[in-house]
């Protein structure tokens, strides 16, 4: 057998990255956060950029690894030190499979979600529901192609990393791995469209998404893309174990 990276041994869920999807189906939203909302949601390490946030909604095909799944992120604006990217405070899949790789590997704080995610002609519509809740929903109307300076420029935006906060307690609670992760996605764009949309959320003391999105209106941007999740790396380890220790002695 070969030395798995995943539990359990027996059955690992995933092999070491890059993980590959062709043919996903996206669909984009920029929203400005609530004022002051960014600030209050951020781990050490990281400060706001400013300006818009993005919620993005996926479908994902079958792959020689993995099975289809649907997927929402919440993406703002930081930057860690130097590095600009985009902190995920919000992801929600509705697999095992698509949870576990993103959490373990680079941190994304992925939950499991019931998510819609249905587009018949030029009508997208989307939602998310935990415990019986929806948390979000989308709606809206893809009106044609994006012109392609517009799609380049769209492209490019899409570069920016995405930035984690990833925690792993030790088996006593205790905080065993602290650091922050950038992951710079590839993706391939084979089609781009636009349109209107618009998003709506509902506040959930578990999952509080509506704390930083607001009801709002919008473009909406729908994209079929080949996906690349490549291996990230550590932006920065933070030391507040050490510190606790030297504390407590």
């Amino acid at each position: 057998m070969t030395q798995p990276i995943s539990m359990p041994w027996s059955a690992p869920v995933f092999p070491p990255p890059p993980h590959h999807w062709p043919g996903v189906r996206m669909v984009a939203f920029p929203f400005l956060p609530r004022p002051g909302a960014v600030e209050n949601i951020l781990p050490p390490g990281m400060e706001a950029a400013g300006g818009p946030g993005l919620i993005v909604m996926l479908t994902y095909p079958q792959t020689p690894i993995i099975h289809p799944f649907k997927e929402l992120v919440v993406m703002v604006p930081v930057h860690v030190g130097s590095v600009e990217g985009n902190y995920v405070p919000y992801i929600y899949v509705t697999t095992d499979e698509a949870l576990i790789p993103g959490r373990e590997i680079a941190g994304f704080p992925k939950k499991l979600a019931d998510i819609v995610w249905e587009r018949d002609g030029d009508r997208f519509r989307g939602s998310v529901t935990r415990w019986d809740k929806c948390i979000l929903s989308l709606e809206g109307t893809i009106a044609g192609p994006m012109p392609a300076e517009m799609a380049a420029a769209q492209a490019e935006g899409a570069r920016r990393p995405s930035i984690n906060y990833k925690l792993i307690p030790g088996p006593a609670g205790e905080i065993e791995i602290e650091e922050i992760t950038a992951v710079q996605l590839e993706i391939v764009q084979h089609r781009v469209e636009m349109g209107s949309g618009q998003v709506r959320c509902q506040f959930s003391e578990w999952d509080p998404v509506s704390e930083l999105v607001p009801d709002s209106d919008g473009p909406l941007v729908a994209i079929v893309s080949d996906n690349t999740i490549p291996a990230g790396r550590v932006l920065q380890r933070i030391e507040r174990k050490a510190s606790a220790r030297q504390s407590a002695a």
